[in-house]
């Protein structure tokens, strides 16, 4: 203001633009004229910054809101996908067809909607593993999140370990025992000193029944609460078996009323079987022969061998195969894959497999060859009741059941006994075979969960 006075009086006296020059320079070179115009250039600096500060300020504000929006909207499209799989887990049966379908349409929740799409895979009508592509929509203010998972249905052969019930007594996990893979129980798991779970773990119950010396070691960590697994029944295994077939299965051996069966499987891919039922008294029984030595090769019999009633079995399995038998299986002597080393590890390429299904009970018989270890190489599943060990309290320690496959069973059965005077039975030592997960064998019962196999995000 002052500096424009002096203009202002210069130019009413008749000052040339020139003169003002001038005058200005020489002004500038007082230490008032420096004061002034250091004073005048930080106040138009900091005008400037503070336009700036106030645009970076809102510019900032809208990247927060944006960033807020759709934050707000992947987390209602996650929503959609954990409603749509729960809402999965209770069809029975599970969605059909090969159409796309909407289940939820823009469902409103915490200030956003989401919307869910379930699209059955087309080769579905083929097959009794169902799978479904998931797609989730979540939208929040502008914003919008598309997730998409692939789920496919679980089959017993997914656990390595798992039981409905963990027995009428306690029945205890213990140091020497070793699992590995998946372990789940509807049931409250009882363990005493320190077995090691190499698998995650999970249970249905609120908490561990506690042992003396209390230490497992649980390598994946452990969940309890989880949701009870669905145990099926013939009937539902049954109609696996027509899901996928329009004949009836090749081989139907019939031991009921008397009779008994075995069933040994051969190298070269092979299977020998036999019935017979005994005639006389006791002091005088003879064994008669329905079926002597007959054979059958196992990629004739479409996946299945079906037993009514008791079936005793054994050998070298080479091929693929599901013994479903209506009463018990025993185990007699060693089941190993022909491409699988004498401890039972299928070796890697192995393509040998085996279902073990008992509408009873699937049992290690007391046998000599029994008495020293025992190598099993199945995925067995006992519905009605148990896995256990003939005579599993008497006699001397029989050495280890090594087990390579999956286990389950509606009722946990006994393999074995300890305590401060000594063992008899077995200790467990239980191994995963995960190529169960992707390829269980022929006919395996579903248990109404459902596996995420693929997620991603779609269009981001």
């Amino acid at each position: 203001m002052y500096i424009r006075e002096i203009i202002e009086k210069r130019q009413r006296k008749g000052g040339s633009q020139k003169g003002l020059g001038r005058f200005f320079r020489r002004f500038v070179k007082t230490e008032a004229g420096v004061s002034l115009i250091t004073t005048i250039i930080a106040v138009t600096m900091l005008s400037a910054l503070g336009v700036s500060l106030i645009s970076l300020s809102v510019s900032d504000s809208r990247v927060a809101v944006n960033h807020l929006s759709t934050s707000q909207a992947l987390w209602l499209a996650e929503a959609g996908l954990e409603r749509a799989l729960r809402w999965l887990r209770y069809q029975d049966p599970p969605p059909g067809g090969t159409a796309v379908f909407t289940l939820y349409q823009n469902e409103e929740l915490a200030g956003g909607t989401y919307t869910v799409e379930i699209d059955p895979h087309d080769d579905n009508v083929q097959h009794y593993i169902k799978q479904y592509t998931i797609h989730s929509y979540g939208r929040f203010g502008g914003a919008t999140r598309h997730l998409e998972i692939q789920v496919r249905m679980n089959t017993f052969g997914r656990y390595a370990y798992l039981t409905g019930d963990e027995g009428y007594g306690t029945i205890w996990f213990t140091t020497g025992d070793v699992l590995e893979g998946p372990v789940h129980s509807n049931d409250q798991i009882a363990i005493y000193g320190s077995p090691t779970f190499l698998g995650r773990l999970t249970s249905s119950a609120s908490s561990f029944k506690k042992g003396p010396g209390f230490d497992p070691t649980f390598a994946e960590g452990y969940q309890l609460n989880a949701p009870p697994v669905h145990f099926p029944t013939q009937q539902e295994i049954i109609d696996n078996y027509w899901a996928m077939n329009d004949q009836p299965p090749e081989l139907i051996i019939d031991a009921r009323f008397g009779k008994d069966a075995s069933i040994e499987f051969n190298p070269d891919g092979t299977i020998t079987y036999n019935v017979w039922h005994w005639e006389g008294y006791w002091w005088n029984k003879k064994k008669v022969y329905d079926i002597k030595d007959a054979t059958a090769n196992l990629s004739d019999l479409n996946g299945i061998i079906y037993v009514r009633g008791d079936v005793r079995v054994k050998g070298t399995v080479n091929g693929v195969v599901t013994l479903i038998a209506t009463d018990n299986i025993y185990i007699v002597d060693d089941i190993v894959y022909a491409d699988a080393s004498p401890t039972g590890k299928p070796n890697p390429g192995c393509d040998d497999i085996l279902g073990l299904i008992s509408m009873k009970n699937v049992v290690i018989a007391d046998t000599p060859p029994n008495r020293d270890d025992v190598v099993i190489d199945a995925a067995i599943l006992a519905l009605n009741s148990s896995f256990y060990v003939q005579n599993y309290d008497i006699g001397e320690p029989r050495g280890t059941i090594h087990l390579w496959g999956s286990l389950s069973q509606k009722v946990r059965g006994p393999v074995g006994t300890f305590s401060a005077w000594g063992r008899t039975g077995y200790y467990k030592d239980y191994h995963y075979d995960e190529r169960f997960l992707d390829t269980p064998p022929p006919y395996y019962p579903t248990t109404g969960g459902y596996e995420v196999f693929s997620w991603r995000e779609v269009d981001r």
